[in-house]
Formats: structure tokens, C-alpha cells, sequence
């Protein structure tokens, strides 16, 4: 009976890397047997496996399906010295300079993943990019003939769901006027201080009145702490940070959302912004990585240099034009249709039947 397993560096109940090797899992159980593993499974993580329990027999006629977006040396170890083949998804790597000031050992794991990437390249048998960007980041290091396959999105998986009604009900007492949204980890080139900064131009100087919520874990404590603290020093109304959401009170933000905004100065894909559209909401956000290919006409994007100023200015004009914001969540399901899941799903399977 074949077998195809999913090696991951970490996995977490609501991370997006996480789910899509959920889906993954699903179409590979028709395949033959399958399993997720992860180094660092989060707590209440139950339906992935710690990388400790899998089986270090030396079956060449197995397959293991590698997700990369940083580097670890315990699964490099492993997916080094076992006999499976091994087929390589990239999620791409956060910049690691970003990194040196506020946390020196997250950005040397981020060098490392490039420097394993590297490595493992004689052992990889398929390489898989889920956007154009990802594929040219690996084509840089070396991989030749990379598939684009946003393989395991599932852009509506949020939209499905029933709104949590109590989160509904905190955000018809929390929110006035339009909701603008932010989703994605505290992180330093996610740049959440300019959206707060946005927050506070719109709001004491521009004249509009919406509430911002702040939606994420605090991955790296010291820039959640810093955006908090900079929005109590500022006094800056209508902030709201949320910190991590089930998904379906996640799911009860987008519904309840006008705007999705984004300060990030980097994004592989950005699973968000789709599921931002999956639910109607125009995106603003820097035209940045894989940001152009994924958004399309389904938002605005402003120049990579872009401050607070022009991000409350372009938040002022879309709050201002209904039948531009309509125009741009329509066109949003339209770009969606390019992230289709089934079709990719469909297509990873093809690409894997080559190799396994």
C-alpha cells in the first residue's frame, strides 16, 4: 500500500500551513495511507503527529511531502538521512533581517531553512511553489522545473462556517462605524504599527470614524507589545486587538468586515487576503512578493515605501466609493476562481502520480 506522508517545522489548530496539509491529507487518503508530522505541534493539536513518532524504517518506496517556510535542524535531520523520496512545498521564508533586533534566533532558523533548502535539493524529487513568487524564490537557490499549485487552499473554508454568535455579539457592542480587518501573525515585516498609525490619521485627522480589528497571535511578543503600547500612547480609538480567533469567530470578523488591510513588506501568498475575498471584503494593502499575483483587481495595492498617510488616505477614498468597494469584491470571487481548490488538489495529485 503506498505511503505519502506531510512533514511540517510546526503545526497549530487555526495555522494556515496546517490546514492546508489537512486538505492534502484528505485527497492523499486516496492514495494509500497518510499521516501529518510536525516538530513543533501546538497544544490541543491532536490530528498531527510529533516528528519523534515517525517511522524510521527505510522504506524507499515511500513519499514524504515536505512543507518548508523556515528551518528546523531535527526535520532536516530527518528528511536528510531517511530513504523516501521526497516531494517539497514551498511556503517561502520570511526575510530574517527583520528579524535580528527583536528576536536573533527566530531570524537565524529563517537563514537555516534557505541553507537546508539548499541542501536537500539532490533529494527532492518534485518541487511544488503555492504562487509565481514562491517558485522564482526556489528558482533563485537552484530548483529547476517548479509546479505553481496553490495545492490545500480552501479559500471559502471560513465562509462555510456559521459566525461564532458571541463573537458577533462583542462586535455589534465593540465596533462603530465600518470595520477595517487585519489577520496574520505579530511579526516585524508584518509591520502592524502602520496600520495603528493608519488608525490614528484616520480617525483625529482625516475625519473618518471606522474600528480596526487586530486579529493574530503574538508571535513575537515584543512588536504585539509594541503596536498595543503605541496605541494606548496615541490614545487611538476604535483599536481592537483581538489576538488569536477560533475560526469561526474568525469567521464572524470577515462578515462583519468592510476592509481587509495589510502593512506586510512581505507575503509568499498571503492565505488571508483570499479568504478576505472569499467573504466580500476589498484588500488594500503594498504591492509586495506574491501580493500583485494574488490580489489582482480585488484591491488596492500602494507602493512598497507606502506610510500610515497614504494607507489612511486610500482607506478614506474606499470607505467614500460603495460601488467601488462592490466592483472590487466582485472581482475578488471572480480571482478566486484561479485558487480553486478542487482543480489544485486535482493537479497536485497529477504531479504526484509522477513521482510516486
Amino acid at each position: 500500500m503506498t505511503e505519502i506522508h506531510q512533514v511540517l517545522v510546526g503545526a497549530g489548530q487555526t495555522d494556515a500551513i496546517t490546514n492546508m496539509a489537512r486538505v492534502l491529507r484528505e485527497a492523499l487518503r486516496t492514495l494509500g495511507q497518510t499521516e501529518i508530522y510536525a516538530q513543533h505541534p501546538a497544544p490541543g493539536v491532536d490530528d498531527v503527529l510529533p516528528l519523534g513518532q515517525f517511522p524510521r524504517d527505510g522504506s524507499a518506496g515511500r513519499t514524504i511531502v515536505f512543507h518548508a517556510s523556515g528551518g528546523d535542524p531535527d526535520v532536516f535531520e530527518l528528511l536528510d538521512s531517511v530513504a523516501e523520496r521526497i516531494v517539497l512545498i514551498f511556503h517561502n521564508i520570511a526575510p530574517a533581517e527583520q528579524f535580528d533586533d527583536v528576536d536573533p534566533s527566530r531570524a537565524e532558523m529563517l537563514r537555516l531553512g534557505w541553507r537546508e533548502l539548499e541542501q536537500l535539493h539532490p533529494k527532492v524529487c518534485l518541487a511544488i511553489a503555492d504562487s509565481k513568487h514562491n517558485a522564482k524564490c526556489l528558482t533563485a537557490i537552484g530548483y529547476e522545473d517548479v509546479k505553481v499549485i496553490a495545492a490545500g487552499v480552501d479559500a471559502y473554508r471560513l465562509h462555510r462556517l456559521t459566525p461564532d454568535p458571541a463573537m458577533w455579539h462583542r462586535l455589534g457592542h465593540e465596533v462603530h462605524g465600518p470595520l477595517l480587518m487585519y489577520v496574520g501573525q505579530s511579526v516585524p515585516h508584518k509591520r502592524p504599527e502602520v496600520l495603528v498609525q493608519m488608525q490614528y490619521l484616520l480617525t483625529r485627522h482625516v475625519g473618518r470614524f471606522p474600528s480596526l480589528a487586530m486579529v493574530g497571535p503574538p508571535t513575537v511578543p515584543v512588536v504585539n507589545a509594541a503596536a498595543l503600547e503605541q496605541a494606548r500612547v496615541l490614545r487611538v480609538p476604535g483599536c481592537l486587538f483581538y489576538g488569536q480567533l477560533t475560526d469561526s469567530e474568525l469567521a464572524a470578523v470577515y462578515r462583519r468586515a468592510d476592509l481587509f488591510v495589510t502593512a506586510s513588506m512581505h507575503e509568499g501568498l498571503c492565505i488571508p487576503i483570499l479568504e478576505a475575498m472569499a467573504a466580500g471584503v476589498p484588500v488594500v494593502g503594498r504591492s509586495v512578493g506574491a501580493l500583485p499575483d494574488t490580489v489582482g483587481d480585488a484591491g488596492l495595492l500602494l507602493p512598497v515605501d507606502a506610510g500610515p498617510e497614504m494607507f489612511a488616505e486610500a482607506v478614506g477614498e474606499l470607505l467614500d466609493d460603495e460601488s467601488l468597494r462592490r466592483r472590487m469584491a466582485y472581482q475578488g470571487r471572480q480571482r478566486l476562481r484561479d485558487f480553486d481548490e478542487a482543480a489544485a488538489t486535482a493537479a497536485f495529485l497529477d504531479v504526484l502520480a509522477g513521482v510516486v
